[in-house]
């Protein structure tokens, strides 16, 4: 973890200290935290979706079962307050006694049961509802304060899963309102409750008196305000003017502008995300990118350093294989690898066939245009012409879904949920709509690997699937970006291991 304070050196023009000072200290004062996002959110809670941005409401208004501890990754007690494994597909918990919901009804094992129920009732439709909880087949009450869980297969990650995206809700609310209340009028046993939400916009929490501080302390902060600001320099710009206590997001080119302006610190941690290039494989007449030779000639032609380096950040892990290396099973020594070596890549295309090269929608995220933008250059090299679609994350996300991509930069991972590699290659090479591979031993390799307790197998699983994937050139891994918050310097904040800040850990300094 790196933490710098970037209150010396000249101020920039534009500013003054006395704008500066205003509006920091009055939500100080206020005792109001702000909070910058640069992209909306289509639910605010994880089960309906799973993003990063749920995530980030999900922690603070809901609990989970377990809770990941941010500074060491350990499982601790949330709303379970111990467990036994009776077998690998068997786990009995001991709930908490004596928490309250924040409309006031009580937590207990029918909660646990009703919600767990709704997870394995496929017809409800929550994003990646199969592929995240597909395999839980039986919640049992076993007392008023004690549930048996009953998994299909072993599933050596579940926990990830039950400290990120199962969050428990209220079965009589739930019951009486349906699930997707939760989408706009949320309840939780959380830090916080949710008063008030302009959708995409503006969203209002307050401090929960009467939150029980289990693994996590009771909040110090009375209120936090979460605006939705995806242009960056007017992020930058509420920054500067005290208008922001609290981004997350920017990159390194972003956080030079902020260079020299006194208040203002910047804290980097890891992340488990990683960003590649998707490409549609199958072996149809006219499909170019079904020819290995053109995928590996594609691999060469991009000069990765160059461009995470320079677009993102030197300390960004430039990636050879798919996946990022904080992940568990992430291994990092796989052949073959794809320097950039443009010659090489040219020889490959004509090889191939293609030396005119051809053209291709490339679509992305609309807050990856400078990657974009570097790959078509990069292409044109070697005649490679891309047309640029670049889209809201929920229109990018459906469209890649619905296997309706022929070339996508996707960005996967964050949070507890993706501390392990299946979270990656589980779910873009399970011959899914999300698996542009189309290879039936990778599917099986990481089928097997989801479902495997031994560790050395599971290894030995995950090494045959990243192997065939370089062969193959299926994808070209790009980068594990790092996770940059800023703050102002009233904000006391620690990054934590990975990208997956728990905001009711903020507090004021001093």
């Amino acid at each position: 973890m790196l933490h710098l304070n970037l209150k010396t050196g000249a101020l920039a023009a534009l500013l003054c200290s006395s704008v500066l000072a205003g509006p920091a200290l009055a939500d100080l004062a206020s005792d109001q935290l702000d909070v910058a996002m640069s992209r909306e959110t289509d639910f605010i809670d994880p089960i309906h979706t799973s993003s990063a941005d749920s995530h980030l409401f999900g922690t603070l208004i809901f609990d989970t079962l377990m809770y990941a501890d941010r500074e060491t990754g350990e499982m601790l007690p949330s709303l379970a307050t111990d467990w036994t494994w009776v077998d690998d597909t068997t786990v009995e918990f001991t709930l908490r006694e004596g928490v309250t919901y924040q409309n006031g009804e009580p937590f207990n094992a029918d909660d646990v049961v009703y919600t767990f129920g709704l997870l394995m009732d496929m017809s409800n439709g929550f994003r990646q509802q199969e592929q995240d909880f597909g395999n839980i087949t039986e919640v049992e009450k076993l007392g008023d304060y004690s549930v048996r869980i009953t998994l299909g297969e072993p599933e050596p990650v579940f926990a990830n899963l039950l400290a990120s995206r199962i969050v428990i809700w209220p079965d009589q609310y739930t019951a009486e309102h349906g699930h997707l209340i939760h989408a706009t009028e949320p309840v939780g046993t959380g830090p916080y409750a949710l008063v008030s939400m302009t959708r995409g916009s503006d969203y209002m929490l307050e401090a929960n008196p009467d939150y029980f501080a289990g693994a996590r302390p009771a909040p110090s902060i009375g209120n936090i305000r979460v605006r939705v600001i995806p242009e960056t320099q007017t992020q930058i710009a509420e920054i500067a003017s005290g208008g922001i206590d609290f981004a997350m997001n920017l990159n390194d080119s972003d956080l030079l502008a902020l260079q020299g302006m006194p208040g203002i610190d910047v804290t980097y941690g890891q992340t488990t995300r990683s960003y590649f290039l998707s490409m549609e494989t199958q072996q149809e007449e006219g499909n170019p990118m079904g020819n290995a030779d053109v995928r590996r000639a594609i691999s060469h032609a991009i000069n990765k350093p160059d461009i995470v380096h320079g677009l993102i950040s030197p300390e960004a892990a430039v990636l050879q294989t798919n996946c990022n290396p904080t992940q568990n099973y992430c291994l990092t020594d796989i052949e073959p690898t794809y320097a950039y070596e443009l010659e090489k890549a040219r020889e490959l295309m004509e090889s191939a066939g293609y030396a005119d090269g051809f053209e291709v929608d490339l679509i992305a995220e609309s807050g990856l245009r400078s990657i974009a933008e570097a790959l078509q250059g990069e292409l044109a090299k070697i005649n490679i012409r891309l047309d640029l679609d670049l889209k809201p994350l929920p229109a990018w996300r459906t469209e890649y879904i619905q296997h309706e991509s022929e070339m996508s930069i996707v960005g996967w991972g964050n949070g507890v949920s993706a501390l392990d590699v299946s979270n990656s290659l589980g779910i873009f090479f399970n011959g899914s709509s999300t698996d542009y591979a189309y290879d039936p031993e990778i599917a099986a390799w990481t089928a097997e690997a989801m479902h495997t307790m031994d560790p050395a197998k599971r290894e030995e699983l995950y090494r045959n699937a990243l192997t065939r994937i370089n062969e193959e050139a299926y994808v070209v891994p790009l980068y594990g970006p790092v996770a940059a918050y800023v703050t102002s310097d009233d904000v006391m904040f620690e990054a934590p291991f990975i990208d997956f800040p728990d905001l009711s850990l903020v507090s004021w300094k001093g």
